[in-house]
């Protein structure tokens, strides 16, 4: 695993194991964990993840450490480990943006598409083939389904296990942007200096009200949502954003 700031607050975190498609072994699970409760700091404002080199975001679980399990503790821990990095990207302060280049298969798949955002190249190649080798997605399901709110969907890529390309998983709601290869990089870096340039306080409250939203009843929602944009309104951030739009100058951020 890498992790590497520049000054706009932006850090990227890279699933370091290109000889292996970028697989998803329990060291890695967990270092990957542990470097999103990392980025949970004042000075980070926005993660990028990504996979090494360009042949996959990651290929999911490493097949081989999973035959080699003997016991259900050892299975249990491995997918566990899938389970609490998606956990950590949903309650990491900052937006997490995947770049997703090459296979985003199992694990890999379910990891990218929990992403607040996901940002695919033209060939990028998604899927959930686990069911043709005798083992099912049962994690990743959850944000494929939050994703794509659509059980078909999820029925569809689980026991068929079918892969697809990055256009059409835009359409089924897997993807946020599909770009050309070549623009991958930049689009990725215009996106993530966007958003460190915005209010770390209501890019904060944001995330947190919109996942939380999705699991009430609309009116329930509505109800927290206004209690919500009231909590907002109230930051810091929010004062010195209306100040500085009415002295025709740019905000200077605290985060508070």
């Amino acid at each position: 695993m890498r992790s590497d700031d520049d000054a706009r607050g932006v850090r990227t975190i890279t699933i370091d194991r290109e000889s292996r498609r970028n697989a998803l072994d329990r060291a890695t699970l967990d270092e990957l964990e542990a470097a999103l409760r990392d980025a949970a700091s004042p000075g980070v404002r926005v993660v990028v993840l990504r996979g090494a080199g360009t042949q996959a975001f990651s290929a999911g679980a490493d097949l081989k450490e999973l035959l080699a399990h003997e016991t259900l503790d050892d299975r249990r821990r491995h997918f566990d480990g899938v389970a609490r990095v998606i956990r950590a990207m949903h309650e990491l302060p900052a937006p997490v943006v995947a770049r997703v280049q090459g296979f985003a298969l199992a694990g890999g798949c379910g990891v990218a598409v929990a992403a607040d955002f996901t940002i695919a190249a033209e060939s990028a190649v998604f899927g959930l083939p686990e069911i043709g080798i005798g083992l099912l997605p049962m994690v990743v399901s959850a944000p494929i389904l939050r994703a794509t709110g659509s059980r078909k969907v999820v029925l569809d890529l689980v026991l068929s296990g079918r892969r697809v390309g990055a256009e059409e998983a835009l359409r089924l709601g897997l993807a946020s942007r599909v770009v050309p290869d070549a623009r991958l990089d930049a689009e990725v870096d215009e996106l993530a200096g966007q958003l460190a340039s915005l209010s770390p306080a209501a890019l904060r409250l944001g995330k947190e009200a919109i996942y939380a939203m999705a699991e009430m009843e609309y009116g329930a929602a509505l109800r927290y949502l206004r209690e919500m944009i009231v909590l907002t309104a109230t930051t810091e951030d929010a004062r010195e954003g209306i100040s500085a739009f009415f002295e025709k100058r740019e905000p200077r951020w605290t985060g508070r």
